[in-house]
């Protein structure tokens, strides 16, 4: 997956920039008879990375924690990922 930079952004929505980035994404399956096996990783390399669509914290004031937040800080996505899934046929 690569993304590029936001930098084209609303002054009127309050827009934040965020920087462009790649990730390595690895899936696989394997069938036999009625049951399948799927399994995967997403993030691999648990990349840091923010979300261009994501928004910014707005909830993260003082009532969250001692040390709050700004707004303008963009919403990071989801760290390394590891999935396993089996599905049967009856």
């Amino acid at each position: 997956v690569m993304v590029s930079a936001k930098d084209n952004v609303s002054a009127m929505r309050n827009e934040i920039k965020t920087p462009g980035y790649s990730l390595v994404n690895l899936r696989g399956g394997y069938s036999w008879k009625t049951v399948r096996l799927d399994f995967g990783v997403e993030n691999l390399f648990d990349k840091f990375y923010y979300l261009p669509t994501g928004g910014a914290y707005t909830g993260q004031g003082t009532t969250m924690s001692i040390n709050a937040v700004p707004y303008g800080v963009a919403v990071p996505g989801m760290g390394r990922s590891i999935y396993v899934g089996v599905n049967v046929k009856f």
